[in-house]
């Protein structure tokens, strides 16, 4: 069974309990809201399923779709996560050594999907990623997003980035080119 980290789901679970008109209700299950109604710890894993639900009503009511605003979030997320909690993992100066390692960070959150990290040269990297689930394409943005900021707290300026391949379009993997200056 696939997991996701509480600390990846506290933020998409406030905003859940905040909203008291019961617009997510038709999104979730018996089994999320119980998920929901409990203590969300950090370090404890949760179930995938739940994870996904819980977020997509997010994306459909709160971001009303769209993917970008949902960008935005992964950058938030990266910003206060490992910002705070995983500071110690970002050297300043050392984009790329953040970036090749990424795929050992992603499993504090995910224990699912494979990444694959390509230095293209000192300033690019090609992030892919397999075997995640490709319907669950806000998943894809959030990394997206938390990957930039992250970047940007190790240093790295003048990002720019690029969607190279999209498995929720049939492609095998999810690829997505980073570039930055020093």
């Amino acid at each position: 069974m696939k997991r996701a980290k509480g600390s990846v789901l506290i933020d998409f679970v406030k905003t859940i309990k905040a909203n008291k008109t019961g617009v997510y209700d038709k999104y979730l299950t018996d089994e999320d809201r119980s998920i929901i109604n409990q203590r969300i710890l950090p370090n404890q894993w949760y179930p995938f399923d739940t994870f996904k639900r819980i977020v997509n009503a997010i994306v459909e009511v709160a971001a009303n779709k769209n993917l970008e605003m949902v960008r935005q979030w992964g950058r938030l997320y990266g910003q206060a996560i490992m910002g705070d909690v995983y500071k110690h993992l970002l050297k300043q100066g050392e984009p790329m050594e953040y970036i090749k390692k990424y795929p050992v960070y992603v499993r504090n959150f995910y224990d699912f999907g494979t990444f694959e990290v390509i230095e293209e040269n000192p300033t690019q990297a090609l992030v892919k990623m397999k075997d995640f689930d490709a319907d669950f394409v806000p998943l894809f943005y959030i990394i997206w997003g938390w990957l930039e900021k992250t970047l940007e707290l190790c240093g790295a300026k003048n990002l720019k980035t690029e969607l190279v391949s999209q498995s929720w379009a049939g492609a095998k993997e999810t690829a997505i080119r980073f570039k930055w200056t020093m």
